[in-house]
C-alpha cells in the first residue's frame, strides 16, 4: 500500500539529508510504528506520504513513495486526499468546525460528496468511533482523548485507505491514549485501514504494530522490523 523506494529529502540550503535513505513496503491493512530519536525525520517522512513533502515544505525529495499506486512526485496532496488522511499531534490545530458532527462532515464537503453519502458516513463515523453521544457538542468541551477521536473521525469520512499518525497519544494520558489505541486497532483490523504512525511512547503502542520502521542514527539509514525482535538488516519487500 505503501512503498519507499531510496527515499530521502535536502531541505534547501541544507547540509545534510532531513532523514536517512528508506526502502520499505507497508502492506494493506497493517499498522508500522515509526521510531527513532528526535530530530531523524520521522515527521518529515510522514509528510511525504500525503505529499506534504516536498509540494508544501519545498525541499527536494530523492526517490520515489508511492501509495495506493500513485506516486507522490507527480500526484499533489489535493490528488491523493481520497487515499491518505493526516493527523497531527496536536487535534484542535486540526479543526475547522466548532461541533464534532460538522468537523465530521467538513473532508467530505471539500471533496463534493453528495448529501446523502456524507450523512451515512457521518453516522458510520459516529458509530465506529463510540461518538455518538457526543455529536452536538462543541469541540472545545471535549477531553483530549474525545477530540483526538474526532481528529480521526475527520480524515475517515472520506474513506482513506491510509492513515498517518505523528504522535496521536504523546498529549494524552493514559486512559485517554488506550481511547485513541483502540480506535486505530479497530480500523486495522475491521476495516483493512493501513496506518503509519511515529510514536515517541512505544510502550504504549508497540504491542498494537505489525511492523517498525526505525530511522536510525545518521549514516545507517532506516531498517524495518517485527514488534518484539530487534530490526534486521533487510527492510521489507517489495510488493
Amino acid at each position: 500500500m505503501i512503498t519507499f523506494e531510496q527515499v530521502t529529502v535536502v531541505h534547501d540550503g541544507a547540509a545534510a539529508p532531513a532523514l536517512p535513505v528508506v526502502n520499505a513496503h507497508i502492506p494493506e491493512g497493517e499498522l508500522c510504528l515509526l521510531i527513532g530519536p528526535s530530530g531523524a525525520g520521522k515527521s518529515t517522512l510522514l509528510g511525504t506520504v500525503p505529499g506534504l513533502v516536498p509540494h508544501f515544505t519545498g525541499g527536494t525529495l530523492h526517490g520515489r513513495v508511492t501509495v495506493a499506486g500513485r506516486d507522490t512526485r507527480t500526484h499533489k496532496p489535493r490528488e491523493l486526499a481520497d487515499i491518505v488522511g493526516t493527523v497531527g499531534q496536536d487535534p484542535l490545530a486540526h479543526f475547522v468546525t466548532d461541533t464534532v458532527e460538522d468537523e465530521l462532515a467538513y473532508g467530505m464537503e471539500s471533496l463534493g460528496l453528495p448529501p446523502g453519502t456524507m450523512r451515512r458516513r457521518v453516522e458510520e463515523t459516529l458509530d465506529l468511533l463510540g461518538l455518538n453521544e457526543l455529536r452536538d457538542r462543541p469541540i472545545a468541551s471535549l477531553s483530549g482523548g474525545q477530540q483526538q477521536r474526532v481528529a480521526i473521525g475527520s480524515v475517515l469520512t472520506p474513506h482513506p485507505k491510509v492513515l498517518v499518525l505523528d504522535e496521536p497519544t504523546s498529549a494524552l494520558d493514559p486512559p485517554a491514549a488506550e481511547e485513541v489505541l483502540a480506535v486505530l486497532q479497530r480500523l486495522v483490523h475491521d476495516l483493512g485501514t493501513t496506518v503509519l504512525m511515529a510514536e515517541h511512547r512505544l510502550e504504549r503502542v508497540v504491542q498494537y504494530a505489525d511492523q517498525v520502521l526505525l530511522l536510525a542514527p545518521e549514516g545507517e539509514g532506516a531498517v524495518a522490523g517485527v514488534p518484539g525482535h530487534s530490526p534486521g538488516g533487510s527492510p521489507s519487500p517489495p510488493p
